[in-house]
């Protein structure tokens, strides 16, 4: 005998076990493709958002062929605890499974999230929803990913599922709402009278009708344009990315400055995905061309370290006076040449709350660790071997709280996708992770300050 009818009428049952959890604003993230009609169903009837959670399972490389882990749509891999101690398996040794199954993952992030973007799990009550649990894996996979994405509570939840596997769940999940878990189970299919496919289009029909009914949920990143002056009298370029939501006078929100490195400008491929992720999850992303550079007047030639750094320490006080922007909670993030002009300036300037270097060009500038206060991550890339020495060096020299982060098999410019998505998310993560540390009482608001809507011209 069957349970359910359908899915729809086993996501109404589900529904009425979770509703202990709706004056906790909870997130719903239904597992593509089986549990995003029954995430949909639950979310309304909670009245909480819903998201999806884009992973691909990843499986130990020697048999027997287990699921270890997972690979998330920005490339963070995230492993099953008791898997990875059993098959002595770590992050880093799934690196290349990530890759492969990165491909596939990332066209169907292309498509999901034109409809329904991300919604950031960080500090929520995550239920994580699909429509059976037959081994475990999938879930406990799925769990792993939002642990190590900040979730604050996550609950998994199905409508029926294996007794052994559901009783596995219990180990890392802080909940487990799986109503059925008959001693006798065939397989997820004898659950329901009709078992019928959901396919990619069905998947992002649900996303499209949920967005459609929430317009107000799913403003998108704003990016402003705003010019300031140097000493010089010449025009530096800068473009600020806001959070969504963002209107005249709202926040104050924390920042981060972007350096690039020579021969870039702040519209570099690696800067502009974190910036806008950070303005996802409510940080102002400042992405400034140094002189000579992109739209920022002068000449290449003109941009010595000195005038790089009078060109961020004018971007760092013109963004602290931006009504918008908390000046106790501002960030950097270098990259190349444009790292070490930013260590430079974090050791002048105590206030910095946290930083971000990647692929660091060091000189006589490194005797700057001495001084830098501000948190820091190091990223280098492992196939970069003409970094190498600077990047230990800084690692040996700096005085602040740090961590140095080599990326395998990634070059300088993190060409490929999924370590182009490892550095992201870490750059992202550690920012976002210490900006918040760093948030402390806030003066009173002065009306007249300037704020981003006054001094910036729509891009």
């Amino acid at each position: 005998m069957r349970l359910f009818k359908d899915r729809l009428e086993a996501a109404s049952e589900l529904a009425r076990d979770l509703a202990f959890l709706k004056d906790q604003q909870p997130l719903i993230l239904g597992i593509p493709n089986y549990g995003v009609p029954i995430a949909a169903v639950i979310a309304d009837a909670l009245d909480a958002s819903l998201d999806i959670l884009l992973i691909a399972e990843l499986t130990s490389p020697r048999p027997p062929k287990q699921i270890v882990g997972a690979v998330d749509e920005h490339g963070r891999i995230s492993m099953i605890p008791s898997a990875a101690h059993l098959y002595h398996l770590t992050a880093k040794q799934m690196i290349g499974p990530a890759r492969e199954a990165f491909a596939d993952l990332q066209r169907r992030r292309a498509r999901f999230r034109a409809v329904l973007p991300e919604t950031d799990v960080r500090g929520r009550v995550v239920v994580i929803v699909d429509h059976g649990v037959e081994t475990g894996a999938t879930m406990l996979a799925a769990i792993a990913s939002v642990r190590d994405r900040g979730a604050a509570r996550v609950i998994a939840a199905a409508p029926a599922g294996c007794g052994k596997a559901t009783w596995q769940l219990h180990e890392t999940a802080d909940t487990v709402v799986i109503p059925h878990a008959p001693s006798s189970f065939k397989g997820i299919d004898h659950f329901y009278e009709v078992f019928d496919e959901v396919s990619d289009d069905q998947v992002t029909a649900t996303l499209q009708r949920w967005a459609a009914d929430r317009p107000e949920h799913h403003r998108g990143v704003k990016t402003l344009v705003m010019r300031v002056v140097n000493e010089q009298e010449r025009v530096i370029h800068c473009e600020l990315d806001l959070p969504p939501g963002t209107t005249r006078g709202s926040g104050p929100f924390p920042a981060v400055i972007f350096a690039h490195r020579l021969e870039s400008n702040g519209g570099s491929p690696r800067s502009v995905p974190i910036s806008r992720r950070l303005a996802k999850r409510g940080v102002i992303g400042v992405r400034m061309d140094f002189t000579g550079h992109g739209r920022s007047e002068g000449a290449v030639e003109d941009a010595t370290d000195e005038r790089m750094l009078a060109d961020l320490r004018t971007v760092y006080e013109n963004t602290k006076v931006l009504q918008e922007v908390d000046s106790t909670r501002i960030g950097l993030n270098g990259s190349g040449t444009g790292g070490m002009i930013a260590l430079r300036l974090a050791a002048e300037e105590p206030a910095v709350a946290a930083m971000v270097i990647r692929g660091p060009v060091c000189g006589e500038e490194i005797e700057a660790a001495h001084h830098v206060k501000a948190p820091t991550l190091l990223i280098h890339a492992q196939r970069d071997t003409a970094l190498s020495e600077s990047v230990h060096a800084l690692d040996q020299q700096l005085a602040s709280p740090h961590q140095l982060l080599e990326i395998p098999d990634a070059s300088r410019l993190f060409n490929d996708p999924i370590s182009l998505e490892l550095m992201v998310s870490a750059s992202v993560d550690w920012l976002v992770d210490h900006l918040a540390a760093a948030q402390s009482d806030r003066p009173p608001v002065i009306d007249n300050a300037p704020d981003a809507a006054h001094r910036a011209a729509t891009e």
